[in-house]
């Protein structure tokens, strides 16, 4: 394929740069986030505004995952170099021990996001489904909203299966915590596999995300999506 860096002109004729999310990146990948994923995706929305930002040190663990070699991850940037786009990606293999296993988080809001994820994907085996020994799971995608509506989002799922086939992976996969991930995913032909209502969503006996009705109005359900590639 096409070596990264790269430019892409996009709907609107404005040039931007795509390249692999390096370790260097992490810091400013990390704050990118904040800003523009944790904000939308209804459960981390919780973690949030109950506890206050997850912390840097955390976030940090949870998403050097996906910032390593192979580089399977992306950043996408503006002329003047400032972040407009990150499509954060992991290659996963049977047995391994992925990022989230190895640093459980610290308090029960966060332990939320893991269990409603963990859930997801209980008792289905992906690997076998697809009779392949890599998937390439699309892990977390924010853009800047004074840059939506270009495609960024849609580019950078089509670059991130890409980048899967590059890498030997026979399937991809998502858990979508948004309706907006969910979309995108779907376009690149991601097909649903299993859903979970946020609104009755229960965690320690409790249904935690009934109350967020303004992004539940929006965002209903986390959804598993697949294809095979």
């Amino acid at each position: 394929m096409e070596p990264f860096p790269r430019n892409l002109v996009a709907r609107n004729g404005r040039v931007f740069t795509i390249d692999f999310a390096r370790p260097a990146d992490l810091d400013e990948v990390v704050q990118f986030l904040r800003q523009h994923f944790f904000s939308t995706s209804p459960n981390c929305y919780l973690v949030n505004r109950s506890n206050g930002p997850i912390e840097d040190g955390g976030l940090h663990n949870y998403l050097s995952g996906c910032v390593k070699d192979p580089p399977v991850s992306l950043t996408v940037r503006d002329s003047d170099g400032r972040l407009a786009a990150v499509r954060l990606n992991e290659l996963e293999e049977p047995g391994a021990l992925h990022h989230e296993a190895l640093t459980p988080p610290a308090n029960e809001k966060p332990r939320l996001i893991m269990s409603l994820l963990g859930d997801l994907e209980e008792g289905i085996d992906l690997f076998t489904t697809f009779s392949t020994k890599k998937i390439l799971a699309l892990a977390m995608m924010a853009v800047d909203k004074s840059y939506g509506q270009l495609g960024l989002a849609t580019t950078l799922v089509s670059l991130s299966l890409d980048l899967a086939k590059a890498n030997g992976a026979g399937a991809v996969k998502v858990c979508a915590v948004s309706q907006h991930a969910a979309r995108v995913a779907a376009k690149n032909g991601l097909e649903t596999i299993r859903t979970i209502d946020y609104a009755t969503y229960e965690f320690n006996g409790e249904k935690p995300l009934a109350q967020l009705t303004d992004l539940l109005a929006e965002h209903s359900v986390a959804v598993l999506m697949a294809r095979r590639l």
